[in-house]
This record gives structure tokens, sequence and C-alpha cells, in this order.
């Protein structure tokens, strides 16, 4: 692996170092994708593919771009998930200005050179300015990063990501288990282990299907992953459930697609 990319990866246990977020108002996120990403989507056609997917630690959607995606949106439950996003395409924009003199000033360094250009990056900008200014504990961002398993993806050298990391991001914060109508559809929803968290809970599985079946275009495709044990039972009642509208398309290693019937 690229060695500034690697560093990429490593950004955010830089400034959990010595620096708090508010835990009501933000739950914790990962600093790099657990799934393996390059098991997963090389047999999904990306290209010119309208892509929902959620954020997270960004490399869903740098990945959804980097395979020719025509437009990829981004949801998540937690907010922070977004000003993270604008972290990552800044830590990578401004690599050459940063590396190798990193020190536990690296937040505060790295805002010397961003120049806010959307809405999205201005509102970022000010809460790591005010989390600056502030010192306060950055750790709280983040699960353990050394818990946290490793995943997989496509990038192997920091130029692969130059044109994945526009500011422009359009990002609704929404829960699938929560009912919710959603306006537009798009070929492909990229999930995650979202449905792993609620496998044994039928109302939550039914908000969250009829939710991906408004979300989703006639012939369009679920992405998910196994990150979670995953028994049988649970399996089919997820199947069962999803059922309704999807049917099993491939089954990998540590993934799943479902496509609409």
């Amino acid at each position: 692996m690229d060695k500034l990319l690697l560093k990429d990866y490593l950004v955010s246990r830089v400034i959990s170092f010595n620096k708090t977020v508010d835990d009501d108002a933000y739950g914790k996120i990962y600093y790099k994708t657990n799934e393996d990403l390059l098991d997963a989507y090389l047999d999904v056609d990306f290209y010119n593919k309208d892509v929902l997917s959620v954020l997270g630690s960004s490399d869903q959607v740098f990945t959804a771009r980097y395979l020719g995606a025509k437009n990829v949106d981004a949801f998540d439950k937690n907010r922070l998930s977004r000003y993270y996003y604008y972290l990552r395409i800044w830590t990578i924009k401004y690599a050459n200005k940063l590396y190798p003199n990193i020190g536990d000033d690296f937040l505060e360094t790295l805002l010397m050179f961003v120049s806010p250009e959307t809405q999205g990056e201005k509102e970022a900008y000010a809460f790591y300015k005010e989390h600056v200014k502030k010192a306060t504990d950055m750790r709280k961002m983040f699960y353990d990063v050394y818990a946290q398993p490793d995943g997989e993806t496509l990038f192997k050298k920091a130029d692969d990501l130059k044109d994945c990391i526009s500011p422009k991001l359009n990002f609704e914060q929404m829960d699938l288990f929560e009912e919710k109508h959603p306006k537009k559809a798009y070929d492909i929803v990229i999930i995650s282990n979202i449905l792993d968290w609620a496998r044994f809970n039928k109302d939550k599985l039914e908000v969250a299907a009829f939710n991906l079946n408004k979300l989703t275009n006639n012939n369009g495709y679920i992405i998910g992953s196994n990150l979670i044990a995953r028994t049988d039972e649970a399996e089919k009642v997820e199947r069962n459930i999803m059922g309704e509208y999807f049917e099993l398309d491939k089954k990998y290693d540590k993934s799943y697609v479902y496509r609409k019937k």
C-alpha cells in the first residue's frame, strides 16, 4: 500500500491523541472501513449509476466514485460522519503540505490550509476550529482503532483518490429503521451491515425493507456486508422480510447483494 495512503488512514489516530466530542450530540464512528470492499463491490457495475451510500468512514462513498458512479449521495444516522468526510478529503488534498511532519498539532495545522467552498465544508471547518480552540479530546470521536478489524479497499495509491474527494456532498441524516417516505430512488444503495443491527427485530426490518424499496429503482441493488456474526435463523428472518421487495442476487463470503424484484 502506498505510504501516503496509509498515512491518510492513520490521520484519525493522530487527532485522537490528547485532544471532546459531545456524546449526546454525536455517536462514535470508524476511522476507516472494516469491510472488504474489494471483494464486495467488484462484481457490481457502478459505472454511470446513481448511488446512495451510508457515509460512515467515507470509504464506501470513495469506492462508488472510484468505480465510476454518476452521482453518489450519502446518508447516516450519525451526523458526525459528515464532518469526518470533510476531514478525510482535506487530509488527502493537502497531504503534500502535511507529511511527513505530523504531530499533536496536526488538526490545527491542517485547518490552516483549508479554504471552505461549500456550505458543508464551512460547517465542518467551524466544527473542527471550535474543538481546536477548546483543545477538546477527539478520541471520543472514534471507536477503538486498535480493536477494529481492518477492511480492504480498492485504493492502492493516494493518487487514486484525487477524483474521489469532491467537497460537494448531498447528505441526509437518516435512520433506515424509522418510518420514512423517501422522495428519490437510486440504482444502488450501499447499506454496509445496517440490517444486521436489527436482525432479530421483525418490526425494524420491515420498516427498513419498506424504506429500501422506496430508495431503489426497478432492478436496483442493495449492497450489504456480513460484518456481524449472522445465524441461519437471523438470515431467514431478514430474507423473508426483504423478500417482499427483493431477491438475494449474489452472495459472497463477506457481503450480500439484494436485487429489487
